[in-house]
C-alpha cells in the first residue's frame, strides 16, 4: 500500500514537471509569434514609409518643375537666362543632375553647357501634348550608361504650349536619400521597382538578397515559393494591392513585403531573411528565460519572506487570543453593572438572546436575521440598517454603533434605541447594549435640519440640497430661498437627472460627472476637488449664468449615516470677467487670431500627443507681398483693414482643422493637422494665395500673399518648423512671389 502511494506521487510529481515545462515551451512560442508578427508589422511599416517618402520627394521634384516652367512662360528670356535658370533649380535640388530645356521643335537645350540632343521617347510627345507626369526608368542619352527617371512638364505661353521642361533624376545612384532608413540594422534589403519589375533604386546594403536588374525575373526563374506564388503576387500588384510572400533561395528563406508607390505603378518591395527573424526570437526568448529566472527567483524569496512573517504573525495571534480571552471576562462583569438591556448574538447559530431587563423577561429568538422580517423586531425604515450592521461587524469584527427604532422591544413605532455593539472572538458571538435614545434622536432631527437650512442662508447660497448617501435619497433641498419636501426622492435617478437639465448643454455632462454618487464617493474618500463652475438656467432672467457649487460631508449622530450637502454661490460677473481676460491674453488685437505665445503653445502640445504616421500636418508661413507699399500709399488704416480681411479668409479656410496665428506686421502662421493627404495640404496654400489676390482696395494695388510650408514629419518643436518653413518661404519669395513652396531639405 504504502508502494503504491508512493508511485502515485512520484507519477504525479512527474505529471506536473511535463505539463510545467509544456507551458513554458507554449509560452516560449507564443512570445516567438508575437515577435515574428511584430517584426512583419514592422516591414510593412518600412514598406509604407519608403513608398511614401518615394512619392512625396518625386511630387516635390514634380512641383519644382512646374513652378519653373510657369516662370519660364511669363515672360520671354534669352537662352543664357534660361541656362542660369534652369542650373540654379538643378543646384538647388540634390536629386537632380541636370534640366533639359526642350524647345518647339522637341529638341533638348543644356544651354548652360551648350550641348544639344534629340531624344524621341513617348515623354516629349506628352509635353506637347500638355502633359506632366514621370518617365519609367531608361538610358541616358547624355551619357548611355545612366538609369534615369525623367519629370517632364510643357512650357505655355499664352495658352499654348511652345516647349517643356525635362528633370534628370539617376535613380540607380545609392547615395540618393530614397529609402526609410529603419530598416533592422542594414540586416534588411530595400528597393524600388517600376511595373515591369526594373530595380529603380536601392538602399545601400552589402548583402543584396537578389541578382540581376529585373525583380520580377529573378523571382520567376530563382526562388521557391513556400506560401505564395509569382502569378499571385503580379495578380496583387495589377490590381495595386499590398502584400506579403515568403520563398526560399540558395537555401535561405525569406520574407517579402510589396507596396505601390502610386507614381507610374512603381513598386516598393522589402525582404528580410528569415535567419534575421530566427535571431531576434532567440534573442527574445533569452531575455524571457532570464526573466522567468529573475521573476522565479524573487517569488523564492518573497515565499521565504511571507512564512517567516505568518510564523511571526502567529505567534503574535496567540498573545492576542489570550488578552481577549481576559477582556471578555472584564467585559461580562462590566455588562452585569449597565442599566441598559444586554444582548447577544450567536453568530453560527443565528440566534438572538435578550436577557431580562426591568419587566421583560429573558428571550431567544431562533433564525434571527433570517427570519427578521417576522420578528417585528425593527420598523421597516430601519430593517435594512440593522441586517447591514450585523454584517458589517461580523465582516469587519470591529465596534458598530447606530440608531433605529424596535418596535419588538418598546411595543410602540416612535421609540428609538441607541444599539452599541462588539465582536467577541473568542466564541464567534456579538456582545451589545440596547438604550432608549428618543429624545435625542427628536432634537437631533429638528437641530439636522435647521442647522443646514441656516447653513445655506449664511453662505449666501442660491440652491442648496442634501443627500443621505447610505439611502441615496434628498433629505433637504432649497432654491433661491425657498424650502422644498423632497423625502423619499431618490438622488441619480430622479432629481439629479431634473437639476442637470438646468445647466447649459455643453455644461451638462461635466455637472452629471461631478455630481455623480462614483464621484461623490471618490472626494469623500481621496479628498478629491469639491468645487465646480457651470451655467445655469435663470428663469427670472431668461439666460444663463455662472454659479459656483460646493460641497461638504457631515454624519448623523443618530446613525452615524454620512450626509452630502451641496450649495451654490453667484459668480457670474466674476466668471464673466475672467474669461474676457483670458480671451484677450491668447488673441492678437487686431485680429482675434492667436497670438504668438498661445499659437507656439497649440503647436508644441499637439506635436507632443502626435503618434500616428499617417496623420497628415504641416506648418506655413503666410506673407503679404510688398505689403510697404499699402500702407505707405493707402494709410495704415486701410493696411489694417487688409490684415483683417486675410485673417477672416485663413480662419474660414482652416477652422475645422488647425490653428491660425498672427507673429506681427503682415506674418500669419498657419498649423494644419489631420489632413487627408499632402495633396490636400497644398490644395489649401493654393486656395488661400487665390482668395488673397481677390482681395482688392482699389484698382491700382494688387494684394498676394507667398507662403512657405513644412510637412511635419517626427518634429517636436514649433521652432523647427518655424525655420524650416521660414527658408521655404525665403524661396518662395525669390522665385517671384505669389506663389508656394515646400520644404524639402536645407539646401
Amino acid at each position: 500500500m504504502s508502494k503504491n502511494k508512493t508511485f502515485i506521487k512520484i507519477v504525479v510529481i512527474f505529471s506536473l514537471i511535463i505539463i510545467l515545462f509544456g507551458s513554458f515551451f507554449h509560452f516560449v512560442q507564443q512570445i516567438s509569434d508575437m515577435n515574428t508578427q511584430k517584426i512583419l508589422n514592422h516591414l510593412e511599416d518600412v514598406g509604407k514609409e519608403t513608398a511614401n517618402i518615394y512619392n512625396l520627394k518625386f511630387k516635390s521634384l514634380q512641383n519644382v518643375i512646374v513652378s519653373t516652367a510657369e516662370i519660364l512662360g511669363r515672360v520671354d528670356h534669352s537662352d543664357d537666362e534660361i541656362g542660369n535658370i534652369l542650373d540654379t533649380v538643378a543646384q538647388g535640388q540634390e536629386l537632380f543632375q541636370r534640366i533639359w530645356y526642350i524647345d518647339k521643335d522637341k529638341t533638348l537645350h543644356n544651354y548652360k553647357k551648350d550641348i544639344i540632343l534629340e531624344d524621341h521617347s513617348s515623354y516629349i510627345d506628352e509635353v506637347f501634348n500638355g502633359h506632366t507626369g514621370f518617365t519609367n526608368p531608361l538610358t541616358s542619352l547624355y551619357d548611355n550608361k545612366s538609369s534615369v527617371v525623367i519629370v517632364y512638364t510643357p512650357i505655355y505661353k499664352n495658352n499654348q504650349v511652345v516647349g517643356g521642361l525635362a528633370g534628370i533624376v539617376e535613380v540607380n545612384n545609392e547615395s540618393h536619400d530614397y529609402i526609410y532608413n529603419d530598416v533592422f540594422n542594414d540586416e534588411a534589403y530595400v528597393f524600388a521597382t517600376s511595373a515591369d519589375g526594373q530595380i529603380i533604386s536601392k538602399i545601400k546594403n552589402n548583402n543584396t538578397l537578389y541578382f540581376g536588374d529585373n525583380y520580377f525575373d529573378f523571382l520567376n526563374n530563382n526562388v521557391y515559393f513556400m506560401n505564395s506564388n509569382y502569378k499571385s503576387i503580379l495578380h496583387n500588384i495589377q490590381k495595386n494591392q499590398s502584400g506579403f510572400a515568403s520563398y526560399r533561395y540558395k537555401n535561405d528563406e525569406r520574407m517579402i513585403y510589396y507596396t505601390p508607390v502610386k507614381i507610374n505603378n512603381w513598386y516598393i518591395f522589402n525582404i528580410i531573411s528569415n535567419d534575421i527573424i530566427d535571431d531576434l526570437n532567440d534573442q527574445m526568448n533569452g531575455e524571457t528565460l532570464k526573466l522567468i529566472l529573475e521573476i522565479i527567483f524573487v517569488f523564492v524569496v518573497m515565499l521565504f519572506i511571507l512564512i517567516r512573517y505568518f510564523i511571526k504573525i502567529n505567534k503574535m495571534n496567540e498573545e492576542t487570543n489570550n488578552q481577549l480571552r481576559t477582556s471578555n471576562k472584564k467585559i461580562e462583569m462590566i455588562l452585569k453593572q449597565t442599566s441598559d438591556r444586554i444582548f447577544e448574538y450567536d453568530i453560527d447559530n443565528d440566534s438572538l438572546i435578550l436577557d431580562a431587563w426591568n419587566d421583560y423577561p429573558k428571550i431567544i429568538l431562533n433564525s434571527f436575521l433570517s427570519n427578521l422580517h417576522n420578528y417585528n423586531f425593527v420598523s421597516k425604515e430601519h430593517e435594512k440598517l440593522l441586517k447591514e450592521k450585523f454584517h458589517e461587524i461580523i465582516n469587519n469584527k470591529d465596534k458598530i454603533v447606530f440608531d433605529a427604532k424596535l418596535p419588538y422591544i418598546s411595543r410602540d413605532d416612535e421609540t428609538w434605541f441607541h444599539v452599541s455593539m462588539i465582536y467577541v472572538n473568542q466564541n464567534k458571538r456579538l456582545i451589545g447594549t440596547l438604550r432608549n435614545s428618543t429624545t435625542e434622536m427628536n432634537e437631533y432631527n429638528l437641530l439636522l435640519q435647521d442647522q443646514m437650512f441656516k447653513n445655506s442662508v449664511y453662505s449666501n447660497a442660491l440652491f442648496m440640497f442634501a443627500v443621505n448617501l447610505k439611502s441615496q435619497k434628498v433629505v433637504i433641498y432649497q432654491k433661491n430661498g425657498i424650502y422644498h419636501n423632497v423625502i423619499d426622492v431618490q438622488y441619480e435617478n430622479s432629481f439629479l437627472k431634473s437639476f442637470v437639465e438646468e445647466a447649459a448643454e455643453k455644461d451638462r455632462e461635466r455637472v452629471a460627472k461631478f455630481f455623480s454618487q462614483e464621484n461623490v464617493q471618490n472626494i469623500y474618500h481621496h479628498n478629491g476637488k469639491r468645487t465646480i463652475e457651470f451655467r445655469t438656467w435663470k428663469a427670472d432672467k431668461n439666460r444663463y449664468e455662472w454659479v459656483k457649487f460646493r460641497i461638504q460631508f457631515e454624519r448623523q449622530s443618530s446613525n452615524n449615516e454620512l450626509l452630502m450637502i451641496a450649495y451654490s454661490n453667484d459668480i457670474n460677473d466674476e466668471k464673466s470677467r475672467q474669461l474676457e481676460y483670458e480671451y484677450k491674453a491668447q488673441r492678437d488685437g487686431l485680429t482675434g487670431l492667436y497670438n504668438r505665445q498661445t499659437f507656439n503653445q497649440f503647436v508644441d502640445d499637439y506635436l507632443k500627443d502626435k503618434k500616428s504616421v499617417s496623420d497628415y500636418c504641416a506648418y506655413m508661413i503666410v506673407d503679404l507681398d510688398n505689403f510697404k507699399s499699402i500702407n505707405d500709399s493707402l494709410g495704415h488704416s486701410t493696411g489694417d483693414e487688409v490684415i483683417q480681411k486675410v485673417a477672416t479668409l485663413l480662419e474660414s479656410i482652416c477652422f475645422n482643422s488647425g490653428y491660425v496665428g498672427r507673429f506681427g506686421g503682415d506674418e500669419f502662421v498657419i498649423f494644419l493637422y489631420a489632413q487627408e493627404s499632402y495633396a490636400e495640404i497644398e490644395n489649401k496654400a493654393r486656395e488661400i494665395i487665390r482668395r488673397i489676390e481677390g482681395i482688392k482696395m482699389d484698382s491700382i494695388h494688387d494684394i498676394t500673399a507667398s507662403i512657405g510650408i513644412t510637412f511635419v514629419t517626427d518634429e517636436k518643436h514649433h521652432r523647427i518648423l518655424f525655420d524650416k518653413s521660414d527658408q521655404a518661404l525665403y524661396v518662395s519669395k525669390k522665385s517671384g512671389k505669389c506663389r508656394y513652396y515646400v520644404y524639402v531639405n536645407e539646401k
